[in-house]
């Protein structure tokens, strides 16, 4: 792979929440950064914001949280078999609190990391299997991972396993086209306005997502996706201080992705 800088932005519609009588919308931006330092080394930058408009239930937070993240890629490989190690220490916090620093603890940091050995079992076909530690199903676990690579015609790419999944057709040397199937959430320290209160936000979801994208160029790439988000789930603090878990339905979401390698 090589270095890249890229920019995201996935719009939901309105999610109507249970047992509430409420909704709320979701907006993600997200920047990315990775530079590669050598062959097997690669380090970056990743920004993640997230917008929920709530309506009907006032939380703790104004509800735009921030992920920032530090991550550093290291690869050692053989024929037999390859190492890969994946560390960012991420910060996950509300905005209030992103733009103080004097008021950051050790509550907003967590280290997502993946620890991943690679064992090709033919020409066409490989195993990635270790642990993982992250946040992507809500509230930071550590997991183990698993998938089987097959490329069964130089066009098709699949990768069958937990907890990421996806399919890939390439169709010529510019266009590709393909599925993924995914956990999208994430878990926040957030504060009140006055930082008098703080709490958890826990925001559970999947994601299944169809994407298109076009190499315009030695540089530049463009994707647009289109997906089904689902299993919304929320564990949040009001501002009344009531500790409440909410359930959204069901919602369709579009994505569009710049990307320019160097």
């Amino acid at each position: 792979m090589r270095s890249f800088v890229a920019a995201t932005v996935v719009d939901h519609d309105t999610s109507l929440l249970d047992p509430e009588p409420g909704s709320t919308g979701q907006l993600n931006q997200s920047l990315q950064v990775l530079v590669r330092g050598s062959a097997n080394v690669a380090f970056g930058y990743d920004h993640r914001y997230t917008k929920f408009d709530f309506d009907g239930i006032e939380p703790q937070t104004n509800a735009h949280l921030h992920s920032a993240a530090f991550p550093f890629h290291w690869r050692r490989g053989g024929e037999r078999r390859s190492l890969r190690v994946a560390l960012a220490p991420t910060l996950s916090t509300s905005s209030n609190v992103l733009g103080h620093p004097q008021r950051y603890s050790a509550d907003i940091l967590h280290v997502a990391f993946a620890l991943m050995w690679e064992r090709p079992l033919s020409s066409t076909s490989g195993f990635r299997y270790g642990l993982c530690g992250d946040d992507r199903f809500g509230r930071y676990k550590i997991l183990p991972a698993a998938v089987f690579e097959w490329q069964p015609h130089p066009a098709w790419e699949l990768d069958l396993g937990f907890p990421v999944s996806s399919v890939t057709f390439s169709i010529g040397d510019f266009l590709s086209t393909g599925l993924v199937a995914m956990p999208d959430g994430s878990e926040w320290h957030v504060m009140d306005r006055d930082f008098e209160a703080e709490s958890q936000f826990v925001h559970e979801s999947y994601v299944v997502e169809w994407m298109v994208a076009l190499d315009a160029g030695e540089h530049l790439s463009i994707a647009a996706g289109f997906g089904r988000q689902m299993g919304n789930r929320f564990e949040v603090t009001l501002q009344s201080g009531e500790r409440v878990e909410l359930e959204g339905e069901d919602v369709n979401r579009a994505r569009v992705e710049l990307r320019w390698r160097f």
